[in-house]
Formats: structure tokens, sequence, C-alpha cells
């Protein structure tokens, strides 16, 4: 897969996963909005369900009735006419000239909101004396009810239209200016709790723009949010105003389904880009790794193929005497060339074998020493300009391992060291319930998004197009893979001046 090619994958991946986020963005926001303008409207029908609750209150008490029994034993002026005009107007004087009228309202002004029904019986003609009664009109006999009575509350009004023997009756409606805004907030409270809205408000009583009223000032200054009551219970002329905090939070909490199948969606929708993106290009170094490794093979394998042929030309070209030395001297170079190059092709096949069940290991108690002295004697010899260094402790115990694999293993760590890192290498050994061989160089060439790259199958540190040491990037695999086999593990640890490979045999 060509470069370009990727990046626009790439490309279309984000920009498709960018398009879902802001649609699903888009799609939250709205929800948002019509959820909170739709708590707006829950907050206000609230208002006016408590306003009608509270009037519809004070229906029931701010009524009272006005009578007058012509079957009393005290007979007044009104009961000794026979003109009917004449009756009500000595009705309306009587009750002109009593105080139980503005008594009533007194207590009604000073909150008195009780049910009760108010009695005035007629001493004289200007005082009357009146009591609470809690029974109800039911009970009462008409005869019992002296000449002129007041009683307070929409159910007495409606038990006196039942009532016979009642020469006159007065109803009269009281519409309050002022409002019980504690009665109010309690009866709102009540609404919010009941369409479960948590929020801190207060409240406004306008009447003709000038403020009659309040509840929960100064704080409701502070409130971002209002909204009017459009009860028609109001007077003419007065409006509630209701103020109440940021709703954000009691939005969010009306949509947090939404919004967590959303983010749900976005995640699944990532994540499945992001194993897309990811796949292809594991695909893409895979073929890039795939193309270095024939490269390289075929680099390897020509060097020792074109070799053989060369000495086998010399043999045919430039031998035709047929002399024995130098016949023997080509096929020498032929063998050895078709000895390297049958190693290569070996070291391919082994590695293909690794991780099958035919790969066994032939274990055997050795001491670790001698091996790594030898490999140090080999490669001091391969590369003198180099500096090796061996630090063993005085006494080691022998240690159970594969003798051929473990010394491959070792070389394949101590050449990538001579070729790959500085000009210092020094082997270290500790031995404790397990056997630690670190192999460090002063090279410090792999960055640190290579370290555990670097032991996969192939995988080579990439360099551009310019490979300086040829290979096919299977050394640190199976290495890797020979020291798993053994139940240890092999841990890398690079930095800019140096790399060390610490292997641990159990």
């Amino acid at each position: 897969m060509k470069k370009l090619q990727f990046k626009r994958i790439g490309l279309l991946i984000a920009l498709t996963l960018l398009v879902s986020i802001g649609v699903q963005i888009y799609r939250n926001y709205t929800q948002f909005k019509q959820n909170e303008a739709q708590l707006v409207a829950d907050i206000q029908q609230s208002l006016d369900n408590a306003l009608e609750v509270y009037f519809a209150d004070l229906a029931k008490t701010d009524v009272i009735t006005l009578t007058e029994n012509r079957t009393s034993g005290f007979m007044l002026k009104s009961e000794r006419s026979a003109d009917s005009d004449s009756l009500e107007n000595d009705f309306f004087k009587n009750i002109g000239e009593s105080k139980i009228l503005m008594k009533t309202l007194e207590k009604m002004e000073a909150g008195d909101t009780s049910n009760a029904n108010w009695f005035g019986n007629l001493d004289d003609k200007k005082n009357f004396r009146f009591e609470a009664h809690s029974d109800t009109l039911k009970n009462i006999n008409p005869d019992q009810i002296q000449s002129i009575n007041i009683f307070r509350g929409l159910n007495a009004a409606d038990s006196i239209s039942n009532l016979k023997l009642l020469t006159n009756r007065i109803i009269i409606s009281i519409t309050r200016d002022s409002l019980n805004f504690e009665k109010i907030s309690t009866l709102v409270k009540d609404e919010l709790d009941r369409k479960e809205i948590a929020i801190n408000y207060g409240l406004l009583h306008y009447e003709h723009d000038t403020i009659s009223g309040s509840f929960n000032y100064p704080a409701l200054t502070e409130m971002p949010f209002s909204t009017v009551s459009k009860s028609t219970f109001l007077p003419r002329g007065q409006k509630l105003e209701m103020y109440f905090e940021n709703t954000a939070l009691t939005v969010l909490k009306r949509g947090i389904l939404d919004i967590l199948m959303s983010v749900i969606f976005l995640l699944i929708i990532a994540g499945a880009f992001y194993y897309l993106y990811q796949t292809i290009k594991n695909q893409k170094e895979i073929a890039e790794i795939k193309e270095d490794l024939i490269g390289n093979i075929t680099h390897e394998f020509k060097t020792p193929i074109a070799t053989t042929l060369s000495a086998i030309e010399g043999i045919e070209l430039f031998n035709p005497e047929n002399n024995p030395e130098k016949t023997k001297k080509y096929l020498g170079i032929s063998k050895s060339q078709m000895l390297k190059l049958n190693l290569m092709v070996e070291k391919l096949l082994e590695t293909a074998t690794l991780d099958s069940e035919q790969f066994i290991l032939q274990k055997e108690e050795i001491n670790p020493i001698p091996v790594l002295r030898s490999l140090v004697q080999k490669f001091q010899t391969l590369s003198p300009e180099q500096e090796i260094e061996l630090v063993v402790p005085s006494k080691i115990s022998a240690i159970n391992v594969d003798p051929f694999h473990f010394e491959n293993a070792l070389s394949n760590l101590l050449d990538n060291a001579l070729k790959y890192g500085g000009d210092e290498v020094r082997i270290t050994v500790d031995q404790g319930a397990n056997t630690r061989i670190r192999i460090w160089d002063n090279g410090g060439n792999i960055s640190s998004d290579q370290e555990e790259r670097v032991f996969e199958q192939f995988y080579r540190i990439p360099k551009g197009n310019l490979h300086d040491v040829k290979g096919f990037g299977i050394g640190l695999y199976y290495v890797k893979k020979i020291i798993e086999k053994h139940n240890g593990k092999i841990e890398l640890e690079s930095s800019t001046k140096s790399t060390s490979f610490i292997t641990t045999w159990a």
C-alpha cells in the first residue's frame, strides 16, 4: 500500500469520525434546548397550578353570607312592615349599623383562614356578639338562627341556599390585593416536587408595574431565568413573576439517557474506526516488512549464489588444463558459499518452527561462563576494533538449558550489540533465584516507540531505503522465543547513550 493512499484512508476515517461527533453534538444540543424549554414550561405550569390551588382555597373562605330570620323571637322593623322593599332597606340598615361585618373582615385581614362560621346576635341595633362554631349549617335549625347572622365560606353559602324561612340573604365575595407568599411557596414547592424538579426560586408580585410583594428576595436578583404566571385568577393589573436558578444540571439529568446513548454510539464508532485504522496500518507494515524481507533475502542469497557461479565459471573458463590446485580452490569457494546459503535457509526454516509443537528443547545442566567466554573470544576476533568486557561472579551454579539454543540466543544478542551499538560492549552475570545475563552497549540507537517492535518477526528498525547492516529481522524474535521456551524473559532498556538486553533464565 502506497503511503499517499494510506494517508488518504486515515484522513477519510478521521473526517468520518469528526462528522459523526459533530452530528451527535448537534443532536444533543438540540435535545438539550428542547428539554430546557420543556423544563421551563413545567416550572411555569407548576406556578400556575399552585396559584389555582391557592385561589381555590381562598374561594372557599373569602365568601361572606349575611342572613335575616323572620321567625326569630326578636322582631326587627323590617318584620313589622308588609312592604318587601322596606324589609330589604331595614335589612341593609341593620347591617350598616352593626359592627359584625367589619369585625369579620378584620379577622380575615389578620390572616384567619379557617372555615369556621361566625354568628352575630343582635342585642341592640348597633352591637353584636359573635362566636365561631365548627358545626356545619346542616346541623343548625333555621329557628335557632338569630335575626342577623354572618357566615364565612363557600360551603356555608351553598348550605344557606337550602335553608328556608330566611327573609333576606346577601352573599359577598372578597378579592384580595395581597398574596400569602408563604402558602404560595409551599404550593409551588409541592408542584415542583411532584414533577421531580429541584431548583431554587423566588417570586415577585407586581401591581400595575409596581412590586407589591416578594418571596426569597434579594436572592432572586441573582437568578438568571424567569417566567410569568398565566393564571387567570390573578386580579387585573397584577402579575406574578417567578425567578429560578440555572437549570442546566436538571436538564442534563433529564436527558442523561440520550447523552449516554450518544456517548456509547460514538465510542463504538471510534472503536470500529480505530480497529479499522490499526488493521490497515498493520497490513501496511506487514507489506513493508515483506518487501524489506524479500529485498534482504534477495541481496543475502545473491552474494553466495553469484560467488558460487563465479567459481564454477572459473573452473570452466580459467582452468582449461584442469589444474587440481585451481579446481580445489574454486570448489572450496563454492562450498563455503553454499554452506553460507544453507545456513541462511536453515535460519528461516528454524524461525518458522519456533511456534510449533515440533520444536523441542534438549535441556541439560551447563555452566554458562565457558559459553560466554567462548563467545567473547569469537566476536573479539571478528571485531578487534571494539571492546568487549565480561563481568562474572566468582562462583556460579549450573543452569538447565538447551546448550545449542542458549549459545545461539546470546550470540545473536552479542552480534546485534556489535553491529548496531557503539564501540563498547559489556556482559554481566548475576545469579539469585534466577540467572540474569545482561548485554550492554553504548550505542543507544533504539527509540522508545521501537522497543516493543524489535522483537517482532521480520521487523527491522526503519532507516529509510538504506539498511547499512544486512539481515532478515529474525534475530531478536528468535532470542525472545527461545528464552520464553526456557520459561524466562527478555527485557530491553534503552536511552540516548546506551542499550541493554537483560535475559532471565529460570
